[in-house]
């Protein structure tokens, strides 16, 4: 019984005995790594440091940071909905610079139209009729006003509510101003104009139109 104990003991222990050989020979192997070092993560540079210092003392605030600029970025294009939606022109400061001169050009009343206009009233103020003559020059000076400020013009206002409004220009409001003044003496005062009174206004209208003033 004994001797077969021992017949079936040897072959476990010699395969014992070759698993402790081949382990041996295992870590023996020094092209076989077993152990992994550490990961050491890398360190940034220093010129980095005080902005991740910044974001790591901000990290608490982060989070209203974060809302604060979604509130403000859905306010600014509700602002620009409502705008467009009540036609209100707008523009970036850069575009806006870009189109100012030629929104000045645009503005600028049209001189050949002028010169017609001032041969019509020379021909009436040649006949003497020179009440006739200023309240074309009037018109005309409204129309010039109108297409600079179509918003502005309405019917009822008067030549002295346009002569005081402060979105005409100052030097066409001056002009402008002498012209109607000149009509107003002839309509309520029943003051003729006359050959001096006209002189007057045809120069007022020259100021209105030909010297810059709706710059």
């Amino acid at each position: 019984m004994q001797g077969k104990r021992l017949a079936v003991a040897q072959p476990g222990t010699a395969e014992a005995e070759w698993l402790a050989k081949a382990h041996q020979q295992l870590i023996s192997d020094t092209s076989i790594q077993f152990e992994l070092p550490a990961y050491v993560p890398p360190q940034p540079p220093d010129w980095l440091k005080p902005l991740l210092d910044l974001l790591s003392s901000l990290g608490p605030y982060m989070i209203y940071l974060f809302w604060g600029a979604v509130i403000s970025g859905a306010a600014t294009i509700l602002l620009l909905v409502f705008l467009e939606m009540k036609g209100v022109a707008w523009r970036l400061p850069w575009q806006r610079a870009q189109r100012e001169p030629e929104a000045e050009e645009a503005w600028r009343p049209d001189a050949g139209a002028a010169q017609i206009l001032l041969s019509e009233a020379d021909a009436l103020a040649a006949r003497g009729d020179y009440d006739e003559a200023v309240h074309l020059l009037l018109r005309r000076s409204v129309a010039d006003i109108g297409g600079r400020l179509p918003d502005f013009l309405r019917p009822s206002l008067t030549a002295r509510d346009i002569a005081a409004a402060a979105s005409v220009p100052a030097k066409a409001r001056a002009a402008f101003s002498e012209i109607a003044r000149i009509v107003e003496a002839a309509l309520f005062a029943r003051r003729p104009v006359g050959a001096e009174g006209w002189r007057q206004a045809r120069g007022a209208y020259e100021r209105f139109v030909f010297r810059d003033a709706w710059i």
